[in-house]
């Protein structure tokens, strides 16, 4: 740490980054900065005594160069940052449209081709009510778990459950074990084609 001296009259930034060189014996190029890392900018604010004169206050001094690399750094990782939430945004959006597909079955196809295409290309991560989500439309409504077979019955028209779990409850009730409804004579249908998206929501579940 270096204390430095100063009149009031050298109070302003580049009097004090002049006392800092002279205090260390080196007159390269040099930025002041805050904690954070943010350069200290000349203005009204930083002249005078009182803004230099604060205990609470630390000030860093950085070579100009090391700074500019310092910057070019975290604007690199800040561009990386919003490309991933670009592409993580991108594939939740496009899950989400298939968990409303599975409520409108002749949309499902074109929404599995774009999940899973995303997926392979993406990290996914999803918040706890965005997993819910993806739960509430997946989960078998009889077991609870993650949909093994999936089908669909007439008085539906959407994804109920385990085509196993399905067919064990149509053998012991004449209600519907999503709607209610009289499922009498009606026929299930499992679904083909959803092997590959299924597979992708289903590692998601794995890394809750």
């Amino acid at each position: 740490m270096v204390v430095i001296r100063f009149l009031e009259t050298e109070a302003t930034l580049q009097g004090i980054i002049c006392k800092v060189q002279d205090a260390i014996g080196c007159h390269d190029p040099m930025v002041l900065t805050d904690v954070q890392g943010n350069a200290i900018l000349e203005s009204e604010g930083t002249t005078g005594s009182q803004y230099w004169k604060q205990n609470a206050r630390k000030i860093l001094a950085i070579q100009e160069q090391a700074f500019q690399e310092v910057q070019g750094s975290k604007r690199r990782r800040m561009s990386r940052k919003d490309e991933d939430a670009a592409g993580i945004g991108e594939v939740t959006e496009k899950i989400e449209e298939l968990v409303l597909a599975s409520q409108s079955l002749p949309d499902i196809t074109a929404a599995n081709k774009e999940l899973t295409n995303l997926a392979a290309t993406q990290r996914v991560i999803l918040t706890p009510s965005q997993l819910q989500t993806i739960k509430q439309g997946f989960c078998c409504v009889i077991c609870m778990k993650f949909i093994e077979e999936p089908v669909f019955t007439e008085c539906c028209r959407s994804i109920i459950g385990c085509k196993t779990c399905v067919v064990q409850w149509q053998e012991t009730s004449v209600h519907c074990a999503k709607c209610r409804g009289n499922t009498a004579n009606n026929s299930i249908f499992e679904i083909n084609g959803l092997s590959e998206t299924f597979s992708v929501l289903r590692s998601l579940f794995e890394e809750e």
